[in-house]
């Protein structure tokens, strides 16, 4: 059976015919209007229209319509007809007329007696009841009466409500997304290193996990980036932070160094040597590992990511798609072309690096569909299978790690899974890797991710290789 109710926002009358719907479109002024409940009933009958003269459906309908017509005219600039037929529709002064209608065109909410009207930009957030349509208490109060001063101050409890209802609903949203991501095994600070359930099915085996949300040490809020040392130390970093913070291979926190700024941390490699390298945005900072003395510091290095091979060597790629083999002091050593002018299909600004043992070069573009490898003087190999991209991706890649000294393996991180590739560009496998950004591999072929809060280990399973 059809239901009937009147829009929140223009109080017209409107007929659903699915008992279960949830959200409706108001035909007249665009409004969305999210149904509860207790919505889901036809609108009490009050007998005949004469009992309740301020609300003929005639009327009401005309307004609507009107309401449609005007909101037309003020959006395609016709302010003079818009105002005009804006006070004869609603028999109002010219000044409270040309000042709805301006709002209108700014973007703003209009109130006027007992309608309002948003538009398109600002339908999400009606001034009556936001997004959700009047309680039905209301609904039926303003039918019997006349009072517009009580409405207001219903709608106005209302509105203190429905944002209460909508931060409890969010929060309990937000935090079963985070109790989801994080495994079996683990409190919800991620500091226990006991390993996770795993999936059976995954390509991959959870066996260390630690980090958590926080500030101070042992703890992040965002970092996107990690490293491996050649003692199997770990490096990690927020995004906006000042500090770089540094673990051994079981997770524990063993010191970190201020970095003398918030410039945001695109990327944190680490050599053989105890040189642990941190690119800024503008700036390329060298430090001691061993201590978090500052070495070096190189300014403009207009760098999009840095590499170190698992020989040790240390590359950059630049802005202008080329890559840089550099010094343990970040001077250029040699330098490829725009990797890019050989490739004969649509290829954007490469923006992610990784480099195997052999000196060959692997890059990402700004898609999220081109993954790309080349030889060690930047000659064009060949494209990936796109098969990994097109099952999730989410229109980039946060990251790149090659595994040489393994099973010879490429990850690709886009946010939401790792894919899994051969070093001959196959695809293999992915799995689900919520806010996973930097990768890395240790020398035994473990995948070391940077999970945002966490640092999380993974074994590769063998039908992964």
């Amino acid at each position: 059976m059809p239901r009937s109710l009147k829009c929140p926002t223009c109080n017209a009358p409107l007929e659903l015919d699915d008992a279960d719907q949830q959200i409706d479109v108001c035909e007249y002024c665009g409004g969305r209007i999210l149904l509860s409940p207790g919505e889901y009933q036809r609108v009490p009958s009050y007998g005949n229209v004469g009992e309740l003269p301020h609300l003929d459906p005639g009327n009401l309908l005309a307004q609507a319509r009107n309401l449609k017509q005007i909101k037309e005219l003020a959006l395609s600039g016709n302010k003079i007809e818009a105002i005009k037929l804006f006070r004869e529709t609603f028999d109002v002064g010219l000044k409270e007329a040309k000042d709805a209608v301006e709002s209108l065109c700014s973007g703003k909410p209009i109130v006027f007696s007992q309608v309002s009207m948003t538009t398109p930009a600002t339908q999400f957030a009606q001034p009556a009841y936001g997004m959700y349509g009047a309680p039905p208490a209301v609904q039926q109060y303003k039918q019997r009466s006349g009072s517009t001063a009580f409405v207001a101050v219903l709608a106005t409890i209302a509105i203190v409500v429905g944002i209460a209802i909508f931060a409890v609903v969010m929060f309990v949203t937000a935090w079963n997304r985070v109790a989801r991501s994080i495994p079996a095994g683990f409190d919800s600070n991620g500091t226990n290193s006991r390993p996770a359930v795993n999936d059976p099915n995954s390509p991959v085996i959870e066996v260390l996990r630690f980090g958590g949300e926080g500030i101070g040490a042992g703890k992040f809020k965002d970092n996107r980036t990690i490293a491996i040392d050649g003692d199997n130390n770990i490096y990690s970093a927020d995004y906006t932070g000042r500090a770089v913070q540094k673990f051994d291979a079981n997770g524990k926190f063993l010191l970190q160094w201020d970095l003398g700024s918030s410039m945001p941390i695109l990327k944190i490699v680490a050599d053989q040597k105890d040189r642990v390298y941190v690119l800024q945005s503008s700036a390329l900072l060298i430090f001691d590992g061993t201590k978090g003395d500052l070495i070096r510091s190189v300014a403009r290095t207009n760098y999009h990511d840095l590499a170190v091979s698992t020989n040790g060597s240390l590359y950059a790629l630049d802005y202008r798609n080329e890559v840089l083999k550099l010094d343990e002091n970040g001077k250029q050593i040699s330098k490829t072309g725009d990797l890019t002018k050989q490739i004969n299909f649509a290829v954007t600004e490469l923006q992610k690096l990784a480099v195997d043992g052999e000196g060959s070069l692997y890059a990402a573009d700004g898609t999220g569909r081109n993954l790309l490898k080349f030889s060690p003087d930047g000659k064009f190999l060949f494209r990936f299978d796109s098969s990994g991209a097109k099952e999730g991706s989410a229109g980039f890649f946060g990251g790149l790690a090659v595994d040489n000294k393994g099973k010879g393996r490429v990850f690709a991180a886009n946010g939401f899974k790792v894919f899994i590739y051969d070093t001959d560009g196959a695809f293999l496998s992915s799995f689900n890797a919520p806010q996973t950004f930097g990768l890395t591999v240790d020398a035994n072929g473990a995948l070391w991710t940077a999970a945002r809060p966490f640092i999380i280990k993974f074994e590769i399973k063998d039908k992964a290789a």
